[in-house]
């Protein structure tokens, strides 16, 4: 074969091998008006190559389809480019199309523009075509160039909005400049025969397929089929035999001088085996290039997807996120900034190496994050650097990311917005991101989107769950959670709580109104939360009450704390301009583990205790709980002096209520009046202080109030209670709850009522509670009542005797009783301390 047609063969290969894989592609109006340029590609080269090998029909028909194609490759490229910069539909675009045909039909009809060559035989004996050129060839030129200068125009029209685009479409306009270059070369005598215009259209594949591969041109998957390389295969074996046949025949004939017959059958294998290896090869080639990567690529974004979905914690998704990019793309580094809670800026939220600095933040109005927000697809920084947004960035900026080293940004994103930006930095032996990278972190891009904004909508409503509506702090139900966490976190260490009670605020809500009461636990809850910052954890306890959970804080450092908070919150407003609102104060009580509590429901009670005195010690306030006097008989020293002074304002409270239980059941008065002398002096034996002491006579007193209720024949039957009886008797507990909860001062004694008939294995009733669940002012009065019951007469049976009480409040320690208080109580009757009450 002659005359180059060669060069016509591997351009039309080439051209082909592009149309396969694209027409296998998922179609768009870009695709499209790339398949024409194909196609105008593959009708200029094609109808050159038949041309040179003057097939049928014949040498003028082929010239005439080359002609077509080569005129219709500038409107291809023109329309390409228009779509491409997505211009609206103008009527220039049918001009050309209009123009381009009349040309062709005119050439065709005359050969006015360009007629078609002459086929000469060379000195070296081969068939060379030969143009003969006149002044109109410049028309036809021409017309090819207008239609190029107009797409260039829009493509400049493009670049000044999407200066991105610039070196996305660099290697399509190189080409162009190459091919018609080459159309040029034709007419010059030096390269008279040579066809560099399809010399120049190999080239400009090769330059096409750069675009579409390496420099991302447009989305685009490659879809390499099995007929593709069928077609490949043949063409290149078709030209490499055509070529070689006549040498391996000649070999063959002088080497085994074989006849013609067998000549053929050898060459026949032997282009068979060529070809099975070849195609073999070629499909082995295109797959590590093609598809190897993308199966490994879409099992992994298979599983990262399905690990996603089963997470609803941030970073467990950044995790995935970077795990993925790391296994299928080989990132050295990568940087996860996360849109912080205002949308003010991005932070490093993870990043491959924990080490690495975290420090880094970017601006919301930072050029680069406009960027990503405009086109919300992965962005190159070498690209990035050509645009004007770039070059518009503070020089600290663009320093922070040469040091990060970032050469990718891949933007997450939701309806309503950025939500946060994975940095890339270059890949293992400083290897170029490839399309299918930007394909596959395009699908990680999504993936991870919807992951984070669940994650995100999930943390919303779990804080939203966790958090007072008006203050904006824990509520009370995370408020003990979080306790109890701390409390498992803290083992061995120190665990303060801080509850602060407002004084008086029925009243500042009576004189100012509800909503100036809002307003204050706001301000409350504001100067709460700015003092304790990052130290601890701040929760509205209840309506008027505020809890501060301190890790790490002993009770000095909790007491000095508390302080400060009391005292701007007596001067909070002072700071009214406009109107002098009451004073508000605090009483706030103060537990801390190990020193005055050794469990969670212990810290909170203790805590609340400590309020306690502060409320009837003059308020405004902050107090310590302290715990358990190490030395209980230095404060039975000075008891009954302190009971003659303390909670005096409640005694009359208290002598009606037990007055009335005294006209209903004098057995049932007396029986209270025991009890409180027991139990008092139980809790002084445990070592408890005059305020916890005052609270369980108070509670004694008062814990069998309910029967007031009962009827007097089941509170004197001789005989055995019914069910339905005892049921009835079980019920003073609620009643005398119901009358006490009327009586907002003495409030504090429920816990010790309620809780009297509760045992130590949870058999007790009303609620069941077990052990330490049961309060200790509870526990107390449970071995003084059962102490009194079992030695006092009544009318369904006779008292025991004091050693046989005794013996029974034993044997029953740890089933009925707290096996701590029982042997205490055992010890101070027997050393006289406590006296038998008589009957």
């Amino acid at each position: 074969m002659g005359s180059f047609a060669f060069i016509s063969i591997i351009a039309l290969l080439c051209y082909v091998f592009l149309l396969l894989a694209l027409l296998a592609a998922k179609k768009n109006t870009i695709v499209n008006a790339f398949l024409l340029i194909l196609a105008a590609l593959i009708l200029w080269t094609g109808g050159s190559f038949c041309m040179r090998m003057q097939l049928w029909p014949g040498l003028k028909i082929w010239y005439d389809v080359s002609i077509l194609g080569l005129t219709l490759l500038a409107y291809a490229f023109y329309f390409f480019v228009s779509r491409f910069a997505d211009l609206k539909k103008t009527p220039a675009g049918k001009f050309w199309l209009a123009v381009i045909i009349i040309i062709n039909i005119i050439n065709v009809a005359t050969g006015y523009f360009l007629a078609a060559p002459k086929p000469e035989i060379s000195d070296e004996g081969e068939v060379i075509f030969v143009y003969q050129y006149t002044w109109a060839i410049i028309i036809l030129f021409g017309a090819c160039a207008l239609i190029i200068l107009h797409m260039l125009y829009n493509l400049f029209r493009y670049y000044k909005n999407n200066t991105l685009a610039k070196g996305q479409f660099m290697p399509i306009l190189i080409g162009i400049i190459v091919l018609f270059a080459g159309n040029i070369g034709i007419m010059l005598p030096f390269f008279t025969g040579f066809p560099t215009d399809i010399l120049a259209g190999i080239i400009n594949a090769l330059f096409m397929f750069y675009a579409l591969y390496k420099r991302k041109l447009f989305q685009l998957k490659l879809v390499i089929s099995r007929g593709t390389c069928y077609v490949v295969t043949a063409g290149l074996s078709f030209v490499i035999f055509y070529y070689m046949i006549s040498p391996l025949e000649k070999l063959i004939t002088e080497k085994f001088s074989l006849s013609s017959r067998n000549t053929i059958l050898v060459i026949v294998v032997i282009f068979t085996l060529f070809a099975l290896i070849l195609y073999y090869a070629l499909k082995r080639f295109l797959d590590k290039i093609f598809i190897r990567d993308e199966i490994m690529q879409a099992e992994s974004l298979k599983n990262f997807s399905l690990n996603a979905s089963k997470s609803l914690d941030v970073s467990e998704i950044l995790k995935e996120i970077t795990n993925v990019i790391q296994k299928s793309i080989s990132v050295r580094k990568i940087f996860i900034c996360i849109a912080d809670k205002k949308n003010s800026k991005f932070e490093v939220l993870h990043s491959t190496n924990p080490l690495e600095n975290k420090k880094y933040n970017i601006n919301v109005e930072n050029p680069l994050i406009a960027e990503l927000e405009k086109n919300n697809e992965c962005l190159m920084m070498k690209d990035f650097r050509r645009t004007t947004e770039y070059k518009s960035m503070w020089e600290a900026e663009k320093k922070q990311l040469q040091e990060l080293g970032i050469e990718c940004a891949v933007p997450l994103m939701d309806d309503s917005g950025m939500m946060g930006i994975v940095f890339l930095c270059e890949k293992e032996k400083k290897a170029g991101f490839t399309y299918n990278d930007i394909v596959f972190l395009n699908s990680v891009k999504s993936i991870g989107s919807i992951a984070v904004k669940n994650s995100r909508l999930f943390e919303q409503a779990y804080m939203e769950a966790r958090t007072d509506d008006l203050t904006g702090l824990l509520n009370r139900k995370y408020f003990y959670e979080i306790l109890q966490q701390e409390f498992e976190n803290n083992t061995g260490g120190c665990l303060s709580l801080i509850i602060l009670n407002l004084d008086d605020f029925k009243l500042y809500n009576q004189l100012y109104g509800i909503k100036e009461g809002d307003n204050a636990l706001r301000k409350v809850a504001r100067i709460v939360k700015a003092s304790v910052g990052a130290s601890g954890h701040v929760a509205r306890y209840s309506g008027k009450e505020f809890a501060i959970i301190l890790p790490k804080y002993d009770l000095l450092s909790s007491k000095n704390l508390a302080e400060i908070i009391r005292k701007q919150i007596m001067n909070m407003n002072r700071r009214e301009s406009d109107y002098t609102f009451k004073m508000l104060t605090v009483s706030g009580g103060i537990s801390s583990i190990p020193y005055s509590a050794s469990t969670v429901k212990e810290l909170i009670e203790n805590a609340d205790m400590a309020i306690y005195k502060v409320k009837h010690s003059g308020k405004n306030a902050v107090m310590v709980h302290v715990g358990r006097n190490p030395n209980p008989e230095e404060r039975t020293a000075t008891r009954s002096e302190s009971k003659e002074t303390i909670y005096l304002e409640y005694e009359q409270t208290i002598g009606a209520l037990t007055a009335a239980i005294d006209t209903k059941d004098h057995y049932t008065f007396k029986h209270s009046r025991n009890v409180a002398y027991y139990a008092t002096e139980l809790a002084y034996g445990y070592g408890m202080d005059e305020d916890f002491i005052e609270i369980v006579r108070e509670s004694a007193l008062l814990h069998d109030v309910g029967k007031i209720g009962i009827p007097e024949q089941i509170l004197n039957k001789e005989d055995k209670l019914s069910d339905e009886e005892f049921s009835t008797v079980k019920g003073h507990v609620e009643n005398s709850i119901g009358i006490i909860r009327n009586l907002p001062s003495l409030d504090y004694v429920i816990p010790a009522v309620i809780g009297h008939h509760e045992r130590y294995d949870g058999n007790g009733y009303p609620r069941k509670i077990a052990g330490n669940d049961i309060p200790l002012s509870a526990r107390i009065l449970c071995v003084a009542d059962a102490f009194d019951a079992m030695t006092t007469k009544r009318p369904y049976k006779a008292p025991l005797s004091v050693g046989e009480s005794l013996q029974r409040l034993q044997e029953d320690a740890g089933l009925q009783f707290d096996p701590e208080l029982v042997p205490i109580f055992v010890g101070l009757v027997n050393q006289g301390v406590i006296k038998i009450c008589e009957d």
